[in-house]
C-alpha cells in the first residue's frame, strides 16, 4: 500500500472514532463531559431539531442531548454505517426510547418509537466542527400518535 493510501485510511479510521465517541459515549452513555474533546470550539449544527439557545461549540450537544435524556429516559442510537472521506465523517442511525418526557409542549404517550437519522460531520483540528442531519420526523410523529 503507498503511504499517501495508509496515510489516508489511518485518518479515516481516526475520523471515525471521533464520530463512534459522540455516539457512544456522550449520548448512548450520557457522558456529556467529553463533548469539548469531540466538538470543536467553533461547532455548528445545521439542523435545528428543538429551539436551542446555544448556536455554536459543544453546548450545542450539551443541551440537544439533554433535551433527548428528558423526552426519552432510556434513548440510545444505534449506528448502521459510518462512513468517512476526506474531512467528512457519515453516520446512519436509528434512535430507540420511550416518549416519558414532554416534547414540543406535547405530554408524554409512554410510546416505545424507532426512528432513522443521518448525520454527515466535517472534522477540523481532529474534532467535529460542523453538523447537517436528516432526521424522519414524519416516522416519529406517526408513532407519537394517540
Amino acid at each position: 500500500m503507498k503511504t499517501k493510501e495508509l496515510f489516508q485510511k489511518e485518518q479515516s479510521n481516526k475520523n471515525k472514532e471521533i464520530l463512534k465517541r459522540l455516539i457512544d459515549e456522550a449520548f448512548n452513555n450520557r457522558n456529556l463531559d467529553i463533548l469539548e474533546e469531540v466538538l470543536h470550539p467553533e461547532f455548528t449544527n445545521h439542523q435545528e431539531v428543538f429551539p436551542l439557545k446555544a448556536k455554536k461549540g459543544p453546548e450545542v450537544f450539551r443541551e440537544l442531548y439533554s433535551a433527548f435524556f428528558h423526552i426519552f429516559s432510556d434513548v440510545k442510537a444505534d449506528y448502521t454505517h459510518i462512513i468517512s472521506e476526506g474531512d467528512y465523517v457519515m453516520a446512519r442511525d436509528f434512535i430507540t426510547g420511550t416518549n416519558d418526557g414532554e416534547i414540543n409542549g406535547n405530554p408524554a404517550t409512554g410510546k416505545k418509537v424507532k426512528f432513522e437519522v443521518f448525520h454527515l460531520y466535517r472534522i477540523k483540528d481532529g474534532k467535529l466542527i460542523e453538523r447537517w442531519g436528516l432526521t424522519d420526523d414524519l416516522s416519529l410523529m406517526k408513532q407519537l400518535e394517540s
